[in-house]
């Protein structure tokens, strides 16, 4: 695993006292100078509490696995508890930037990094301290992300009763579907079969359209060719002398001629007729076919927004899989933020606690410090007296001193004067004993 190395000043023993008293927490120079594994032990068990929420007591109860492991548990819980709480030391001076923590810092700990380990520890609090805007921040976050998470689970509830309502739905329209989807095929086949019967019947149409049209044409240059000869026949009747059985032979030839084509004509109409009719059948089938695509189409288009509700479901799924990964997220969150918040009243009131111990104490100290200074007042006054006295004592004395002083120097100056006389007869008094002894 990387670890993580992070810069921190070495504080003084009296930077650290002074810190440490910031913190709540009682260190004196003489822990700092030589500590002691119960006074350390205080010391980081009130860091695991401050900064884990994670007392030492609560390292005391092992875990029942742990316990049906050892052979004798009663002989090795304070090893077990010691242990506990060496792991999760561990983690808070790992992660403050000390990696080279081990058991003995509990044991038997050594000033030098007993100062270095609280120096990192109270970089990481001013460090925290400084944070705390970011955890508020972080306490509003996830007062949102409930909210969030409320929303969602109610948006959740709605799209699975939507999801169950479309499915029931689905399941029941199937059948009707399946029934609607073989009819459709049933349909478009014979609609294909009808289509190729009228591109068949469409083509005996024109044919006979054709056909009927050249006969017309051919009746009426015929009836034309009768009129014309029936107009010569008037008008060369007179002139011609005809052969009677010839001419009678002709028209009934062109009579039965006449008549075969209006035969011929009669059938052609009654085919048109046919076909006629045929192809207004055709042209209800060819509308029972647009009815039947248009329902075709319905479906599809049915099964596009069936296929696009499942694409939408599959989405909303995965939608709801992730909100429930950040909700799941989130409630992890939530929970270490409650941890913390735990943590931090725990702390609250056990600083309340503190400051309420220290300010009865100080209660205390005012009131004996009053009294105090009411003996203190009472004791100067005393003593002011007795200071004026002593003053006019000494006033007195003064000058007394200073009528002696002039006597004793009167005295002085009379002794000087004598001595002076006295040593003046002296030498005298050696120099004619000198003369004397010389002589």
């Amino acid at each position: 695993m990387q670890q993580h190395h992070y810069s921190f000043p070495m504080l003084k023993p009296s930077e650290i006292v002074t810190c440490m008293s910031d913190l709540h927490i009682h260190v004196s120079l003489e822990d700092l100078e030589r500590p002691t594994p119960s006074r350390m032990a205080a010391v980081f068990d009130a860091f695991t509490s401050t900064f884990m929420g994670v007392s030492r007591e609560s390292c005391a109860v092992p875990s029942f696995h742990v316990v049906d492991m050892l052979e004798h548990p009663d002989l090795h819980q304070d090893d077990v508890a010691l242990m506990a709480f060496y792991r999760q030391l561990f983690k808070l001076v790992t992660e403050v930037g000390i990696h080279d923590f081990s058991i003995r810092d509990l044991i038997k700990p050594e000033p030098g990094h007993v100062r270095k380990i609280l120096s990192a520890i109270i970089n990481f609090a001013k460090f925290r301290e400084e944070r705390v805007s970011v955890f508020e921040q972080c306490n509003k976050n996830s007062a949102e992300h409930v909210q969030k998470k409320a929303f969602l689970e109610e948006k959740n509830q709605e799209i699975a009763e939507t999801v169950n309502t479309i499915r029931l739905q689905r399941a029941e329209e199937e059948p009707a579907y399946q029934r609607v989807r073989e009819r459709n095929l049933a349909q478009t086949a014979e609609l294909r079969e009808l289509k190729r019967i009228q591109t068949a019947l469409t083509s005996d149409i024109e044919n006979l359209k054709k056909t009927k049209t050249d006969a017309v044409e051919k009746m009426n240059n015929t009836n034309f060719l009768l009129s014309n000869t029936k107009q010569d026949c008037v008008r060369l009747r007179s002139r011609i002398v005809p052969n009677p059985a010839k001419l009678q032979q002709a028209l009934v030839d062109m009579t039965n001629s006449i008549s075969s084509e209006k035969t011929n004509l009669t059938v052609r109409e009654r085919q048109y007729r046919d076909l006629l009719t045929r192809m207004e059948a055709i042209t209800v089938v060819q509308q029972d076919i647009t009815t039947c695509t248009k329902l075709m189409e319905e479906c599809e288009f049915e099964m596009k927004k069936s296929s696009t509700a499942e694409k939408s479901l599959v989405h909303e799924r995965e939608n709801i899989e992730r909100k429930n990964q950040e909700l799941r997220e989130v409630n992890i969150k939530e929970q270490q933020l409650k941890r913390q918040l735990a943590n931090i009243s725990d702390k609250i009131t056990r600083l309340t606690k503190q400051q309420t111990a220290k300010k009865e104490a100080n209660d205390l100290k005012m009131s004996e410090l009053a009294a105090a200074y009411e003996a203190g007042v009472t004791e100067r006054d005393l003593n002011q007296a007795k200071i004026d006295s002593n003053q006019a004592v000494l006033a007195e004395l003064e000058e007394k001193i200073v009528v002696t002083k002039k006597n004793v120097e009167s005295e002085i100056a009379r002794f000087l004067d004598c001595y002076s006389k006295l040593k003046t007869r002296g030498d005298r008094y050696c120099a004619e004993l000198a003369r004397m002894m010389s002589s």
